[in-house]
């Protein structure tokens, strides 16, 4: 019964998500290379972006997804190899790999600079970390206020989110030989995560 309600609320949040983000992720995972590393896939929603074929080498903390994790990749015709580990300390040799994504999940992350780090390391040579983050609002904002009023709640209620990181300095500040990146204000009735950013930082 609680898988089945887990389920329905992710098919939810899928939807929602997809409806606010889907054309910019689109745009940030164009031309994918065939091998992709995902950070924090949770249940695969960004699989849908991919070409079928592709292998996404997942890395996903949570066992509770590989079921679905694995259901999706079968139904969007992708390949994954799923760790179940943070990514602070991936277990991928270093630059090994073409691309990592990684969509709404630093926020969470324990330490957002030590996983920069490692992105960067298993980024072979001009290789790509494609992200799409919400962040900090600017100081003395109306949104910035309720960032700092909601803040230790939020981060109880959503899985250790935290609506006041500056990501995108984290992302800006990490020695990537280029960044692009582009602000903008998401359309979402979820006020602290308003202010977001998305690019790609290339090694």
């Amino acid at each position: 019964m609680i898988q089945k309600i887990n389920e329905w609320f992710f098919l939810l949040v899928d939807r929602y998500m997809h409806a606010r983000y889907g054309d910019r992720k689109r745009k940030l995972l164009k031309d994918h290379p065939d091998t992709v590393v995902e950070i924090g896939a949770g249940y695969g929603a960004n699989f849908r972006y991919l070409r079928p074929g592709t292998k996404v080498i997942v890395i996903e903390p949570k066992r509770s997804f590989n079921e679905l994790l694995n259901r999706r990749a079968r139904y969007y015709g992708i390949e994954v190899e799923i760790h179940n580990y943070g990514a602070g300390t991936m277990n991928l040799k270093e630059e090994s790999v073409d691309m990592v994504f990684g969509s709404l999940v630093l926020c969470s992350a324990e330490n957002p600079v030590k996983v920069i780090s490692e992105i960067r390391r298993v980024l072979k040579e001009e290789g790509k970390f494609a992200f799409l983050e919400h962040v900090k609002a600017e100081r003395d904002t109306w949104i910035c206020k309720v960032q700092h009023i909601v803040e230790r709640p939020w981060k109880w209620v959503f899985d250790g989110c935290h609506v006041s990181r500056d990501t995108g300095k984290v992302i800006q500040n990490a020695h990537f030989s280029k960044v692009e990146m582009q602000e903008f204000e998401s359309r979402t009735v979820f006020v602290p995560i308003i202010p977001h950013v998305c690019g790609v930082a290339i090694k």
